[in-house]
């Protein structure tokens, strides 16, 4: 690598990607960096913040910031945080993959489209989903995005199935600044191995509690231990997960504690995939009323 970046052929740059929920953003990072990095629901918000993985090669390193997805109608402290890190990612990227799904622009698609406007920044639109469309179905809505803003190109895409991804891969690769590398060799994400397991928790807590609980939990690392000797050499991890209301603790829990267990479990092995080690989890579920209008607590939990 060191022969390739004293030629000048080093390519290196910060690649944003944004969106409104459920579009597929998390799952196109997964697919690119080859393993589960990002959470994945079908309830918006799984993604609450600004998270760096980079994807390394021989004469590139490809830095992309996945983002919360951008939603309309909530005013709150917390979903205000959300969106200013879309705007933060935009504002650090090279370039900027704007990720809709497979209908025509809405209010929030033109929303995004305008502050990139005022960006200048190149821009790679993807068209996700389009297995699930009749293909003659799809040219009007590429050409109505094409109305809206000169992207430097528009690629109908299948995160889920791979479909398209290699050809979005050589576009970044085309549009990447020559540059020195940003990270170290060794480096894939900025986040922490705590944050990691807080982000899993919450995803299991997305997937299990359908309608009942997820846009008002959140989930902090109140313990993490390496290899404790109280807990036979295991990582012990302690979390508490909160909630607004006491009867969404309840729900939460379950009868006997049989939800909140199973979500541990589902969790654990998630967490332990990813560490390559055991982990022994501990859940508790607490009540924090109106904790997404709380700034001082949502600095407290990393928001």
């Amino acid at each position: 690598m060191e022969d390739v970046i004293k030629t000048g052929q080093f390519k290196a740059g910060y690649v944003a990607i944004i969106g409104r929920p459920n579009v597929g953003k998390s799952t196109l990072l997964n697919r690119f960096l080859k393993f589960k990095f990002s959470g994945v629901s079908q309830k918006p918000q799984t993604t609450r913040h600004k998270i760096l993985g980079v994807l390394q090669g021989e004469d590139y390193q490809i830095c992309f910031l996945d983002t919360p997805g951008v939603v309309t109608g909530q005013s709150d402290v917390f979903a205000r945080r959300l969106v200013s890190l879309v705007m933060d990612a935009q504002q650090e990227a090279d370039l900027i993959i704007l990720m809709v799904g497979p209908g025509y622009p809405g209010e929030i698609e033109r929303y995004l489209i305008d502050e990139m406007a005022t960006l200048k920044k190149p821009c790679i639109l993807l068209i996700n989903k389009v297995d699930l469309v009749p293909k003659h179905l799809l040219l009007p809505k590429i050409e109505e995005y094409a109305d809206l803003y000169s992207f430097k190109e528009i690629i109908p895409i299948s995160a889920l199935r791979l479909d398209g991804i290699d050809r979005v891969l050589s576009i970044i690769m085309e549009e990447l600044p020559i540059s020195d590398p940003i990270v170290d060799r060794e480096t894939f994400t900025d986040r922490s191995e705590r944050f990691f397991a807080s982000e899993m928790i919450l995803e299991k807590v997305f997937q299990r509690y359908w309608k009942e609980v997820p846009y008002f939990t959140c989930v902090e690392i109140d313990n993490f231990i390496e290899a404790s000797s109280e807990h036979g050499g295991k990582d012990y991890i302690s979390a508490n997960i909160y909630v607004e209301r006491v009867n969404q603790r309840r729900i939460l829990i379950g009868k006997g504690g049989k939800a909140l267990k199973e979500v541990g479990i589902e969790a654990r092995e998630d967490i332990e995939e990813l560490f390559g080690r055991a982990v022994y989890l501990e859940l508790w579920v607490k009540v924090r009323p109106r904790w997404r209008e709380d700034h001082r607590f949502l600095q407290e939990i990393g928001y």
